[in-house]
């Protein structure tokens, strides 16, 4: 893989030693530079996992992606990099319905670096900044963006989170300490970008992390979410002027890709 066009993307320009300090300084300048979007399958054009076409997609068609193009491409960097890094199937858990959907419709990644165990994941959206420590204590573990805690019972986790400024902690997935490999997900990520049971068939999003907060673009509004608190919505009543949100505030143009044109 480049490495150096991908760390021209995030803009990056650190250690590249499989360190602590270096999975925590990517991980962040990830989620600041590449969004967490669904735009292809409102193209459509069919998400593909392969090693090529990720990279492809991320790097060099500036786009973003959702879980397991973000972390399967995120897994693959840290391996290159010479990281300890799994694959894992998780299953998100919906608030609205109380209950999981389907098994392995979410990947986050567990790396192990100097001797700890973490959690990554630049693939949930509005989650944490930092990989979190992997392991079960009373308090939570506190970073600008919220608070988080695992639970664990018989090799099952469960990963709970409260947002900045929330009153509760919240249930989010659950996982099993067992590696994948990227084509294993290729069932679940078909079902995501297909069926109109899932949130991801039925409206267009595009977000990110900036340095005020949370930039948002849903179908219809720009919705920006500040350190402290705060909320601003913007209306987007025309089209074209979505695009012109999508490409000024999240440097995207989908508008020259066309449908059922390939990644590959």
């Amino acid at each position: 893989m480049n490495l150096d066009a991908y760390f021209d993307r995030i803009g990056y320009q650190g250690s590249r030693e499989p360190s602590l300090d270096t999975l925590q300084k990517i991980h962040r300048a990830h989620l600041h530079a590449v969004p967490f979007e669904n735009l292809d399958i409102h193209i459509p054009r069919p998400i593909q996992l392969n090693r090529d076409a990720l990279f492809k997609k991320i790097v060099t068609e500036h786009r973003g992606g959702f879980c397991f193009e973000q972390n399967g491409f995120f897994a693959l960097v840290l391996q290159d990099l010479g990281f300890d890094v799994a694959m894992l199937s998780a299953q998100v858990y919906s608030q609205d319905f109380q209950s999981y959907g389907i098994p392995g419709n979410h990947m986050t990644l567990h790396v192990t670096v100097e001797g700890r165990s973490f959690l990554a994941d630049v693939g949930f959206g509005a989650s944490f900044w930092d990989p979190v420590p992997l392991h079960v204590q009373a308090d939570p573990f506190a970073q600008k963006v919220g608070d988080f805690w695992f639970e664990e019972s018989e090799g099952l986790w469960h990963f709970y989170s409260r947002e900045l400024g929330g009153a509760e902690k919240h249930l989010r997935f659950r996982f099993r300490l067992e590696p994948q490999r990227l084509e294993s997900f290729e069932e679940a990520c078909h079902y995501m970008q297909t069926s109109p049971e899932t949130h991801f068939t039925q409206k267009r999003m595009c977000s990110r992390w900036s340095t005020e907060g949370r930039l948002t673009l849903a179908e219809g509004r720009l919705i920006e979410t500040f350190w402290d608190g705060s909320r601003r919505e913007t209306e987007i009543a025309h089209e074209e002027r979505w695009h012109e949100f999508l490409r000024d505030r999240f440097q995207v143009d989908v508008r020259t890709q066309k449908p059922d044109q390939t990644n590959s």
